[in-house]
């Protein structure tokens, strides 16, 4: 059964303010999104299993402690915005890997197209997909990369789509598809403008990182 996560923290708040601000310059903007991607990625990797693996501290005295095998962890950011999520889901697992999956969108019928997929043909050497996505729209980006990964044989419940700003209907349309799937998100706006953009949403995530 699918779960959609909220985030609710002051800090996730201060960071969406500034996202949501058509005044935030790139460099503020790289930064906000960056520091809400630390609290994205500590709530998806909430059900990570750990090891034992018991420690000597400098006093000489074994105390017991857990590790991640982040090898096992596989990170698909959808291009171009989710790149902008990538190096802070890195900080908490540094060895997982990471695949590119492209998505252009058409602005007049707002149908999704994959031009770029670099998933690895061996699924069975992860146990954990995380999706990255700032923006979850109409999730017609959403679901195609998600159809991508599942054809490619990954199991949906492996994977865990993180993003952050959703509207009920791309939340709608991934539950309709993949009712097994995890959503974490930061907030959950009203709704979509004619063109397919959450409103009030940050206007096009991938701009804002990479262009103006």
């Amino acid at each position: 059964m699918q779960t959609v996560t909220v985030l609710r923290h002051p800090v996730v708040a201060d960071k969406l303010r500034t996202l949501r601000d058509r005044n935030t310059g790139i460099q503020d903007f790289r930064a906000a999104l960056k520091g809400l991607g630390f609290f994205l990625a500590m709530e998806a990797t909430r059900n990570l299993p750990t090891t034992a693996a018991p420690v000597y501290t400098p006093l000489g005295v074994e105390a017991p402690a857990a590790q991640i095998n982040s090898e096992r962890v596989l990170l698909v950011p959808i291009l171009r915005a989710g790149l902008g999520l990538v190096e802070s889901f890195l900080e908490f697992l540094p060895a997982a890997r990471v695949a590119h999956i492209g998505i252009s969108r058409d602005h007049e019928t707002l149908q999704a197209r994959a031009y770029l997929c670099s998933l690895p043909e061996n699924p069975a050497a992860f146990d954990w997909v995380f999706v990255l996505d700032p923006m979850l729209a109409t999730g017609n980006s959403s679901v195609k990369t998600l159809d991508l990964i599942v054809e490619a044989g990954y199991s949906p419940e492996k994977i865990t789509l993180v993003c952050a700003f959703a509207v009920e209907q791309g939340i709608n349309q991934i539950t309709g598809k993949y009712p097994r799937l995890n959503i974490v998100a930061a907030t959950i706006d009203p709704r979509l403008n004619e063109k397919g953009y959450i409103v009030p949403g940050l206007g096009d995530a991938g701009d804002r990182l990479f262009l103006i």
